[in-house]
Parts: structure tokens; C-alpha cells; sequence
């Protein structure tokens, strides 16, 4: 340790334990992970706990690769420059925007017919009640639909392999 109580890289380094430290796309395999079970899963209740961990999931992708995106390089001084190109391909799919006085919060919504039905459903079951889910048919869980009122559901997993099939685009995209 420096006299000043700072430490040096070496021993920064020597204190990290790389294993511990997830792979930046892990929210993509978290999104299919609770998809894939919720896709398996024929009680209402914990259909709707998946899909709630869906939704989480999916937010967070997007949260984490914009924050990526304004902390993408660092300059000569060691201040974050921004990945404009990355954030030119985030933003045809959500807005983004960051806190000046705060740089590493920013924030993300809907800008696409997807994502702003998946930032609605995700606040929605977030802040204000949990997900009506409604069973339509005997071929659960397929037919489980969002929504409360008969005749004016939204089939559930249709929707989230939509959103998944989106995500993974927006991630090609982005690694292009």
C-alpha cells in the first residue's frame, strides 16, 4: 500500500476476484433463463413470478448497456467517453438519458412498439399492483394472457419470446 493509504493497480488487482465478476451479457441469458421456465410453468402464480423476473431482467439489459454505452472508453485523463454508435442503436430502441450530476445513473424507456409495451408492463407490475394473468384455455401455459377483462388479453408468452427475440436483436446489433 502507497504511504498515502491509496492502494496501487497490482494490488487492486490482487484483490479482485475475477470469477465473482459476470459477464456483461449475462442479462441476456437471465431473460432466457426466466422465459424458458415460464414457458414450462402451469400455475397462474408462479407464471406470473417468472414472467415478473422476465421483465426485471429484460429492463436491467437495457439499463446496463446504455450505462455501457456512455462508460464505453476512457480518455488520456481517465474520464468515460461515450460509445455514440452504440447509443445511436440503443436509442431506435429505447430512450436513454443520464444524469449529469450523477454520470454513472442513467436512465431507459420504451421508444419502440415493444419496448414501451415491456417498460409499461415492467412499471406497472413494479410500482402499482402485481400482473393480472388470465388462463384462457387448457393449453397453459401458452394461453395465459396479461390483463383481467375477458375477450381483451394479451398472450403472455407470445409477448415475452417477442421481446427475447427483440433483446437478442439489439445485442447483434450492438456487437456489429
Amino acid at each position: 500500500m502507497e504511504p498515502d493509504g491509496q492502494l496501487e493497480l497490482d494490488d487492486w488487482i490482487n484483490l479482485l476476484d475475477m470469477s465473482a465478476i459476470a459477464d456483461p451479457f449475462d442479462k441476456i441469458a437471465e431473460c432466457q433463463y426466466f422465459l424458458d421456465l415460464a414457458s414450462q410453468e402451469a400455475d397462474v402464480e408462479h407464471f406470473r413470478w417468472l414472467v415478473s423476473a422476465f421483465f426485471a431482467a429484460a429492463y436491467s439489459y437495457f439499463e446496463i448497456s446504455a450505462l455501457s454505452s456512455f462508460h464505453a472508453y476512457t480518455d488520456p485523463q481517465g474520464d468515460p467517453v461515450e460509445d455514440s454508435d452504440a447509443l445511436e442503436v440503443l436509442r431506435r430502441y429505447v430512450t436513454v438519458s443520464r444524469n449529469t450530476k450523477n454520470p454513472s445513473f442513467v436512465k431507459t424507456g420504451g421508444n419502440h412498439e415493444i419496448t414501451i409495451q415491456l417498460y409499461e408492463f415492467r412499471k406497472r407490475n413494479t410500482h402499482h399492483f402485481p400482473m393480472s394473468i388470465m388462463t384462457t384455455s387448457p393449453e397453459i401455459p401458452e394461453d395465459f394472457q396479461f390483463g383481467s377483462i375477458r375477450g381483451q388479453g394479451k398472450p403472455a408468452l407470445a409477448f415475452c419470446r417477442t421481446a427475447m427475440a427483440l433483446i437478442r436483436q439489439v445485442h447483434q446489433e450492438l456487437q456489429a
